[in-house]
C-alpha cells in the first residue's frame, strides 16, 4: 500500500479528504440556506422561482459563507493533487502524516476563524495551510526528480 507499510498514511489522507469534502459541502449548503432564509438571491431565476429578490451581491452572512467555501475549494484542489502524487511516489509516511494532519487542522481552523470574524487566526490558519502545500509541492517535486533520474 504505497508509502506506509500498514497503509496508515493512505487512510489518513482518505479520511482528511472526506472530512474536508464534508466541510465544503456544509459551507455550500449554508450559503444556499442563508440566501433562501433572506429571500435574496444573486441569480434572477432563483429569485423568480423561489419568490425572492434578485440582488447584485449577497448579504454579508451569505457572502461570508460563500467566501469560506471558495477558499476551501481553492486549497482543496492542490492538496488532493499533491497528496495523490505524494502517495504514488512513495513519500515518507511520517512526513505525509504531518502534512495531512497539519493541513486538515489548518483548514478547519481557517473556517472557524472565517465564520467567527477572527482575522488573525484566519490569516495564521491560511498561512499554515499554504506553507504545508508549498512544502508538499517541493517534496513531491524532489521525489519525482529522484524517481526520474534515479
Amino acid at each position: 500500500m504505497g508509502a506506509g507499510s500498514s497503509g496508515v498514511l493512505e487512510i489518513a489522507f482518505i479520511l482528511s479528504v472526506c472530512a474536508l469534502t464534508l466541510k465544503m459541502l456544509f459551507l455550500g449548503v449554508r450559503t444556499a440556506q442563508t440566501r433562501g432564509a433572506t429571500k435574496r438571491f444573486v441569480n434572477a431565476e432563483d429569485a423568480a422561482w423561489l419568490g425572492g429578490e434578485a440582488v447584485a451581491t449577497d448579504i454579508d452572512t451569505a457572502a461570508r459563507w460563500r467566501r469560506a467555501h471558495l477558499n476551501d475549494v481553492e486549497n482543496f484542489v492542490p492538496f488532493v493533487a499533491l497528496g495523490a502524487a505524494y502517495l504514488l511516489l512513495g513519500g515518507s509516511a511520517y512526513a505525509g502524516l504531518a502534512y495531512v494532519l497539519v493541513f486538515t487542522l489548518a483548514r478547519i481552523l481557517h473556517t472557524v476563524a472565517y465564520l467567527s470574524h477572527k482575522a488573525r487566526l484566519r490569516r495564521d490558519a491560511y498561512t499554515t495551510g499554504f506553507l504545508v502545500l508549498a512544502l508538499m509541492a517541493a517534496h513531491v517535486a524532489t521525489l519525482g526528480i529522484r524517481k526520474l533520474f534515479g
